[in-house]
């Protein structure tokens, strides 16, 4: 069974982002991995579901600056492009672990 409520979330430094899930699994996220994720209105077409970000515009360097709880199902993360729009659920995250692709 996939567990998708995580037991840490660590910003371990500027370009990482760590999650040890429930079931002991660990994701790790680099910051243009999950901004190429983002969820939001102005990455992803509301109606359509069309991706509306082209990830080559994501530079390889990018960093995450904040990354915050939204709830009890969710994480933003504000990068260092300036966006902080995207709130990514805990079990998109699990879904799109990159070890996993």
């Amino acid at each position: 069974m996939t567990s998708t409520t995580p037991r840490t979330i660590t910003k371990s430094d500027p370009t990482q982002l760590r999650i040890e899930w429930q079931d002991g699994h660990e994701t790790v996220f680099r910051a243009v991995e999950l901004r190429r994720l983002c969820p939001c209105a102005r990455c992803i077409d509301e109606i359509t579901g069309r991706a509306l970000l082209d990830p080559a515009t994501v530079p390889e360097d990018l960093t995450q600056t904040d990354v915050q709880l939204v709830g009890r199902y969710a994480i933003s993360v504000r990068f260092s492009d300036g966006h902080d729009t995207g709130i990514y659920p805990y079990p998109m995250l699990r879904e799109h672990d990159p070890a996993a692709s």
